[in-house]
């Protein structure tokens, strides 16, 4: 199965989150760890990240946590 997804915007969000004032960020980064665990998040998953999987959500928390580059 081929990404729903590219490298880039895993990097441009990853900075967009980065970017974000710190209570905010850390709301985000609570929300995507839900997503990155499967769940909808109340809908957001659905509203603003339709077709990405959980491994999107996985694989910018390791950039915006400091593991990926």
């Amino acid at each position: 199965m081929s990404q729903s997804y590219t490298q880039q915007e895993v990097r441009e969000r990853a900075a967009m989150i980065l970017a974000m004032p710190t209570g905010i960020r850390y709301g985000v980064i609570n929300e995507f760890h839900n997503m990155a665990a499967g769940e909808t998040e109340y809908g957001l998953r659905e509203k603003y990240y339709p077709g990405k999987p959980d491994s999107f959500f996985k694989e910018v928390l390791l950039i915006v946590e400091g593991g990926g580059q």
